[in-house]
C-alpha cells in the first residue's frame, strides 16, 4: 500500500480524527495537563462507536431498529453488575456474586449477553417481519428490557440504577490510572480504534457486498441465490455487539448505569447521529455523534430548551441533505457548491442534474 492510499484510506482518517478530538474540545491542552471538555470527548467516542454499530443495520442493510438501546443497556448493565456484585434471588434460591475487577471478563460477559440476546430475537421478528413492523418490533422488546431494569429494583437497582462502579486496572499500570479523565479517554479511544477497523472490514468484506444488495433489492438478491433472511440476522447480531462494547465503556467511564440507557431516546439519539452523518457511508455516525454532543454542549449553555434546537437542525438536514452531512459534502465535491447547494433546496434542480449526468445528450 503506497503512502498516498494509506494517508487517504478511512481509518486513516478515523484514526487522526479520534486523536485530535481532544484537542478540538474548548479549553483542552492535554500536554500542559489541561483536559478541558475531554469528558466530553470520552462521551462523542462512547456514542460514535455506539451509532457506527446500530449503522451496520440501518444504513448498510436498511432496516430501522428504534430498539438498540436495549443492547447498549445489556452491555452496560453486565459490566456494573459483574463489577459491582449482586444476590439474586429466583426460584427458591440465592445466587451471590461478590464485586471482580477483570475488565476483560466484564467485557466477554457482556457481549455474550448480549450476542445470545440478540441471536434470539433476531431468530425470532427478522423472518416474520421487516421496514415498519420490523422497527415497532424492536421497539417494543427495547421497552421490555427498559422495565426489567427499573422494576426489578433489588437486582438492578431500579431508577436509581447501579452507582459506584469501579474503574478497573490495567495490568502493568498503576491502580488508579483510569480514573484520570485523559487516560480513560486514551483507553477508549483505543478501543474505539480497534472496533471500528473491525466494523470496516466487516462492511467492505464480500458479506458487507451482500448487505448492500440486500438493502437495494431484496427480491433480486433473493433471486441470485443468496439466504436473504440468513444474512439479515447475522447482520443483527453482529450490530449489537458495538452497542454492547459501547455499553462496557460507558458503565466504567459513567461509574454508574441507570434504565435511561435502554429508554427510546438512547435509541433515537443514535438513530439522529447517523442521519446527522450520512447513514450509507462508514464515517458518518462517528461525525453525527460529534455533531450531536457538541450542539447539546453548547446549546444547553444558552437555553433549556435545547433538545428544541436540536430538533430544529435535525429536521433543516433531513429536508435539505438526505444523504447527510458526508453527502452534502460529497454533492459539493462532485456538482460544485452552486448545484449542490440548488439540489439541496429544490427536486427540479436535483432532476436536472441527474439528468446532466445520466443522459447528457439530452440533457437542457
Amino acid at each position: 500500500m503506497t503512502a498516498r492510499r494509506v494517508l487517504t484510506h478511512p481509518l486513516f482518517g478515523t484514526a487522526i480524527a479520534i486523536a485530535l478530538l481532544p484537542f478540538l474540545m474548548p479549553g483542552a491542552a492535554p500536554w500542559a495537563g489541561k483536559t478541558g471538555f475531554v469528558d466530553l470527548g470520552t462521551t462523542i467516542l462512547v456514542f460514535a462507536l455506539f451509532a457506527s454499530g446500530f449503522n451496520l443495520l440501518f444504513g448498510h442493510v436498511g432496516e430501522l431498529s428504534f430498539g438498540h438501546a436495549m443492547f447498549f443497556a445489556i452491555g452496560a448493565y453486565a459490566t456494573a453488575l459483574y463489577s459491582k456484585g449482586f444476590d439474586l434471588s429466583m426460584f427458591g434460591h440465592t445466587y451471590h456474586h461478590g464485586s471482580a475487577g477483570n475488565m476483560w471478563a466484564a467485557l466477554a460477559i457482556a457481549v455474550a449477553l448480549t450476542t445470545i440476546w440478540a441471536t434470539l430475537l433476531a431468530r425470532l421478528i427478522i423472518p416474520r417481519s421487516s421496514g415498519i413492523y420490523f422497527s415497532m418490533i424492536t421497539l417494543a422488546f427495547a421497552q421490555v428490557i427498559f422495565f426489567i431494569t427499573y422494576k426489578f429494583g433489588d437486582f438492578t437497582g431500579g431508577e436509581d440504577g447501579i452507582q459506584g462502579v469501579i474503574r478497573p486496572q490495567i495490568p502493568g499500570l498503576p491502580v488508579d490510572w483510569l480514573r484520570e479523565s485523559w487516560h480513560y479517554f486514551t483507553f477508549a479511544a483505543i478501543v474505539v480504534m480497534i472496533m471500528v477497523t473491525v466494523l470496516y472490514w466487516i462492511i467492505k468484506s464480500p458479506f458487507g457486498s451482500v448487505l448492500h444488495a440486500i438493502r437495494e433489492n431484496k427480491e433480486r438478491a433473493r433471486f441470485l441465490g443468496y439466504d436473504v433472511n440468513k444474512y439479515r440476522v447475522n447482520a443483527f447480531v453482529i450490530s449489537t455487539i458495538f452497542p454492547a462494547v459501547a455499553g462496557w465503556l460507558w458503565a466504567y467511564y459513567q461509574t454508574s448505569i441507570n434504565p435511561d440507557a435502554g429508554s427510546i431516546e438512547y435509541s433515537g439519539n443514535v438513530v439522529m447521529m447517523s442521519l446527522l452523518g450520512g447513514i450509507q457511508t462508514f464515517f458518518g455516525p462517528m461525525l453525527g455523534a460529534f455533531i450531536y454532543w457538541e450542539l447539546q454542549n453548547n446549546i444547553s449553555q444558552y437555553t433549556k430548551f435545547w433538545e428544541a434546537w436540536i430538533g430544529i437542525v435535525f429536521v433543516v438536514f433531513v429536508l435539505t441533505a438526505s444523504r447527510g452531512i458526508i453527502g452534502a459534502l460529497e454533492d459539493i465535491r462532485h456538482y460544485g457548491f452552486g448545484n449542490a447547494l440548488r439540489r439541496a433546496f429544490s427536486r427540479d434542480a436535483r432532476t436536472e442534474t441527474d439528468m446532466a449526468e445520466e443522459l447528457p445528450s439530452v440533457a437542457p
